[in-house]
C-alpha cells in the first residue's frame, strides 16, 4: 500500500493553500482572458488615496501619491507601459474607474478617469464642477479602480 502524501501535513498547509490560490488565478486569467488588480480607494485632503485591494492577479505593487488637487499618481514596480493601451510586452491594458461619472443636478456633476502616462506611471483625476478636486475617492461609496492586462 502506498504512502499517503505528505502535503497534507499541518506544515505544508501553506504551500497547498499557495499552489490552491496560484492554480485558480491562472485558470480565471485563461477563462477570463486578463489578470487584473482591483481595490476600492478612498482619499482625505491632500493625502494620498488609499487602496484597500480586493483582486490582485497581476501581483502587482503600487504606490498611490498625491500631485495637486484632484490629480494623484500611481506608481508600479512590476508593470511597464510602452503606449497608453499596451504593455512593453504588446499585451493590452485597461484601466476602469468606477463610478466614471454622476450627476447631481446642480451642475456639481463629478467625473473620476485613470490613464497612463508614462513607463509605470498612471494618472488618477477627479473633477466636480468641470474642476479638479479633492476629497472625492470613495464619497459615492465606493470607487474602484481596476487595471486589467489582456492575455496575449
Amino acid at each position: 500500500m502506498a504512502q499517503p502524501s505528505t502535503i497534507y501535513k499541518p506544515g505544508k498547509l501553506n504551500y497547498v493553500w499557495n499552489y490552491l490560490s496560484s492554480t485558480l488565478d491562472a485558470f480565471k486569467a485563461k477563462l477570463l482572458g486578463y489578470k487584473s488588480y482591483k481595490a476600492f480607494l478612498t482619499q482625505t485632503g491632500t493625502d494620498a488615496p488609499v487602496a484597500s485591494v480586493v483582486e490582485n492577479t497581476l501581483g502587482l505593487s503600487l504606490t498611490y501619491e498625491y500631485d495637486s488637487v484632484g490629480t494623484y499618481f500611481i506608481y508600479s514596480n512590476n508593470l511597464i507601459f510602452n503606449s497608453p493601451t499596451e504593455t512593453e510586452d504588446g499585451r493590452k491594458v485597461e484601466i476602469i474607474m468606477t463610478p466614471t461619472y454622476t450627476i447631481d443636478g446642480s451642475g456639481f456633476d463629478t467625473q473620476f478617469f485613470a490613464y497612463p502616462v508614462f513607463f509605470n506611471v498612471i494618472t488618477l483625476n477627479s473633477w466636480t464642477a468641470l474642476a479638479n478636486a479633492d476629497n472625492l475617492l470613495g464619497f459615492f461609496c465606493s470607487t474602484t479602480l481596476e487595471i486589467r492586462v489582456y492575455n496575449k
